[in-house]
């Protein structure tokens, strides 16, 4: 992760969680109340113009469906690349492809 000041990683967060409510089609509305906060409040956090606790972030982690980490990835450059290039394989190729990727993951992994 590299080194943001405070006003960076807010505007890198909040672009994590806008990027991520949007991909899953849900609106301001429904993810903070699943996450049990206002929608301003969510509004604010997107727009990087406000922080919020650790609470707030596992809430909206678990309302989207995704860990903690990638929230608070200030770097998601390559991760979107990722996504994009495993969105583009399809049927027995994306299997493939899942299968390639555990396989690595499993061959560096610290015993």
């Amino acid at each position: 992760m590299k080194k943001l000041n405070y006003r960076d990683f807010n505007t890198a967060c909040g672009r994590n969680i806008f990027l991520t409510r949007t991909k899953h089609r849900y609106s301001r509305e429904y993810l903070a109340r699943m996450a049990g906060i206002s929608p301003k409040f969510l509004y604010e956090i997107e727009m990087g113009r406000k922080g919020c606790s650790s609470y707030v972030i596992c809430r909206l982690a678990d309302a989207l469906g995704v860990g903690v980490d990638y929230l608070l990835d200030s770097t998601p450059e390559d991760r979107d690349n990722l996504e994009n290039l495993c969105s583009s394989f399809h049927g027995a190729q994306r299997e493939s492809l899942i299968l390639i990727i555990r396989l690595m993951y499993d061959m560096i992994q610290p015993y």
